[in-house]
């Protein structure tokens, strides 16, 4: 069937019109829309344009397969007929395509302070195979997925402490959580946390809010990923991590953490020089306030 654009160099309109209106009454989405409203094709003389414009839309998305190969200018949006107070109207909205890519933008809009990219962020648990093998992950993180699996169906104001040495999963895990709270509403700070203090320190000069710590003592839920690999100063440790720390078990902020180190071993590294002791300790203690350590040594997360 012709386009209106094959159309427009053709002299004889009222002709072609017809012949058009014809064709277009075969067509099974156009059948569709007159018998789902009880209309007769004869309105088809008085919408002959929405009709036109309709069907090409519709075959253009008939064999589309993906977003990114869609040729339309709006892509992911389609063309509806809606039959509305007596006149027929072409709306826009969502296809297939066009909904999981709104789906995956308002998702993602609930990770209000982040520096993690977008792949981690959309860590789907379901999607990694590890719910069904199971039985090939190593004792601990069998440990780690349970709380995960629990946690998710049981929010508590207790969070984890996944540790252990890189390849473990620890942030994969703890991503995939997020992604499940993120799904029910819920804001997420999600941040590398050694890069958070060098984003923060350059703010100081730029006046930029959008590593703000207030902003991240706040959310609903937090993921602070790499502590302790940090480049460990009095300022980072007392002004920055005990304040988030202080803030969040005071206001029973449910918080989660990664690193290569456990509850022991932080405690050296936040022992910076002699006499720090009692600093480093009321960190640790903090961190056993907030949240269950749990070691990761090795699992196939694929």
């Amino acid at each position: 069937m012709k386009r209106v654009g094959d159309m427009m160099g053709n002299f004889d309109i009222g002709h072609m019109k017809q012949e058009s209106v014809y064709a277009l009454s075969k067509e099974q989405d156009i059948q569709e829309f007159l018998k789902k409203n009880h209309l007769d094709t004869s309105v088809m003389d008085d919408y002959w344009v929405e009709f036109l414009d309709f069907h090409d839309d519709y075959q253009t998305c008939l064999h589309c397969r993906s977003l990114e190969n869609c040729p339309k200018e709006n892509k992911g949006m389609k063309k509806n007929l809606v039959y509305r107070d007596g006149e027929i109207l072409i709306e826009l909205e969502s296809c297939l395509y066009g909904k999981t890519l709104e789906e995956k933008r308002l998702l993602l809009e609930k990770f209000v302070v982040t520096n993690m990219n977008e792949h981690l962020l959309l860590t789907d648990l379901t999607k990694l195979k590890i719910v069904e093998n199971v039985q090939h992950l190593s004792p601990n993180t069998q440990v780690a997925l349970a709380h995960i699996l629990k946690y998710i169906q049981e929010p508590a104001s207790q969070g984890l402490f996944l540790h252990g040495e890189m390849g473990t999963g620890k942030t994969t895990l703890l991503a995939g959580l997020m992604n499940s709270l993120a799904k029910k509403g819920k804001e997420i700070g999600f941040i590398h946390f050694p890069t958070y203090l060098i984003d923060l320190k350059a703010s100081f000069s730029t006046g930029d809010n959008e590593y703000a710590m207030e902003r991240l003592m706040k959310v609903d839920y937090l993921l602070l990923d790499g502590i302790g690999e940090e480049n460990v100063t009095a300022w980072s440790r007392d002004e920055i991590l005990l304040t988030i720390l202080s803030y969040r078990l005071l206001n029973q902020l449910p918080t989660f953490f990664t690193s290569m180190y456990g509850y022991k071993d932080l405690k050296k590294v936040y022992t910076i020089k002699k006499g720090d002791e009692i600093r480093a300790n009321t960190i640790i203690s903090k961190l056993k306030a907030l949240s269950i350590e749990i070691m990761l040594d090795g699992g196939n997360l694929k």
